[in-house]
């Protein structure tokens, strides 16, 4: 079973909401979904912050699970393979001509000129 099929299945015996096609849920839902995503990276936060490596890893964990249901909860999860794929060849094109990264101060990557935005509409229409 894949994760996406796990969190599909605690969806369906919990009752929460899987739409069958893409589509952005009511106001309400979307702000739960939120909530529900800072209060688990809030809990990542607290976990690096006392040096626990278990509560580190449980916490990664969550977050995942928490943007697995959210992917079924937008209908997102018959394209989501198909986003991700497209977000990494983005990613990817970040790399300058040399095929090197490029830093800020902080260490985050940022876009060379090569860079090409992820067509994510594209994925969404077909």
């Amino acid at each position: 079973m894949t994760e996406l099929e796990k969190v599909n299945q605690f969806h369906d015996a919990f009752g929460v909401n899987v739409e069958q096609t893409p589509k952005i849920p009511g106001r309400e839902r979307c702000e739960l979904r939120q909530n529900i995503i800072q209060e688990e990276v809030d809990e990542l936060k607290a976990a690096w912050e006392s040096g626990d490596l278990v509560e580190v890893a449980d916490a990664l964990a969550d977050i995942h699970y928490v943007l697995m249901g959210t992917v079924l909860e937008f209908g997102l999860q018959d394209k989501y393979p198909d986003i991700f794929s497209e977000v990494h060849k983005s990613n990817m094109s970040k790399l300058d001509a040399d095929g090197k990264p490029l830093y800020r101060e902080d260490g985050k990557v940022i876009k060379s000129d090569l860079f090409n935005a992820p067509d994510i509409e594209k994925i969404l229409k077909g």
